[in-house]
């Protein structure tokens, strides 16, 4: 098959957690994604899709890919991971991943939140907060969410935003990092209860399944930016995490919950904090998780592993689930 590979270039490493390009890719990344794909047989044509728009549609008609595998984070607003999914989807081109409508609801945190919740999966107590609600109101809801507190911008991925000094255990301190939050993310900041327990991440890939779950070990109280992009040598991945049986089946029954909810296609990867009683507590849905192989962000492939599957099955597994019914389907061993 020929095979569009779509991403956003990372230009720079920035310690800044407000980078808008911390989503984004590396060219010797993509490059190594590239070689997985050529290894599958196909013909992968890289394709940074920064830049005018109707250029990359010129692009993508002369590339005239049987399918897309897209990478592409998108550069402005709350709609932007959703972007590149809906453009082909006009197109009519087959794509990797969710569709435009799950990527819009899984970048909207508070929103997600409450669909799984439907669901009957448990999430933290909070409430969201935009710089355009009655300032009466943002007292009277921050005077009810639990302490510790944690803010967060309510679109974004990537840990953005998220560090050390985002966590409340007063009331005058959370009105502070609220007011500081609010004035660099004015479409919403999340603020909810801090809940005690250990994060986990469960991926799933169609064809495949569910992953066995991963446990991030840090030193700290939340995994944050510096963590994720920075120092991720500082991160321990524990596959799986101790959990009893019980713990790990009620974990394998909300992600399955959380990912039919949100309606999570070809794969994705839900991040739970558990509970010292071995409650999981939905954090985020993260429709178009890293493939990239790179240091520090290939935790998929390292569970994957644990099932016996290498990076190129669980890449042939994603391009398998993009193609119409009725294609030929991926042969590989």
């Amino acid at each position: 098959m020929r095979v569009a590979l779509i991403y956003n270039e990372k230009r720079a490493a920035s310690a800044s957690p407000d980078a808008a390009d911390a989503e984004f890719d590396s060219r010797d990344a993509i490059t190594a994604v590239a070689r997985l794909v050529a290894e599958l047989g196909h013909q992968a044509v890289p394709t940074d899709v920064t830049g005018p728009i109707p250029k990359l549609v010129d692009q993508l008609a002369r590339i005239a890919p049987d399918v897309v595998l897209n990478f592409a984070e998108g550069e402005r607003g709350a709609f932007r991971e959703a972007f590149y999914p809906a453009l082909l989807e006009q197109l009519g081109l087959a794509h990797t991943g969710s569709s435009a409508s799950t990527l819009a609801v899984c970048l909207d945190k508070a929103l997600a939140k409450r669909v799984v919740a439907g669901a009957r999966v448990r999430v933290p107590r909070g409430r969201l907060i935009r710089a355009a609600d009655d300032p009466w109101l943002v007292r009277s809801a921050l005077a009810r969410v639990p302490l510790p507190a944690i803010v967060k911008p309510n679109f974004e991925g990537s840990s953005k935003g998220i560090t050390a000094a985002c966590i409340a255990r007063d009331r005058a301190r959370l009105a502070e990092i609220v007011a500081d939050a609010i004035a660099r993310y004015p479409h919403g900041v999340l603020v909810e209860e801090l809940v005690d327990g250990i994060d986990v991440g469960v991926g799933w890939f169609a064809g495949i399944g569910l992953l066995p779950p991963i446990w991030y070990r840090y030193d700290g109280a939340i995994y944050d930016y510096a963590l994720k992009h920075l120092t991720p040598e500082c991160v321990q991945l524990e596959i799986p995490p101790p959990l009893s049986e019980a713990a790990a089946r009620r974990l394998a029954t909300v992600a399955m919950r959380a990912f039919a909810a949100l309606g999570v296609t070809g794969y994705g990867r839900v991040d739970f904090r558990i509970t010292p009683g071995g409650d999981a507590v939905f954090l985020e849905m993260n429709p178009l998780p890293s493939l990239t192989l790179a240091s520090g962000h290939d935790e998929l492939y390292v569970a994957a592993s644990h099932l016996g599957h290498a990076p190129r099955v669980v890449l042939a597994a994603v391009l398998d689930a993009a193609l119409p019914r009725g294609q030929p389907r991926q042969a590989c061993a």
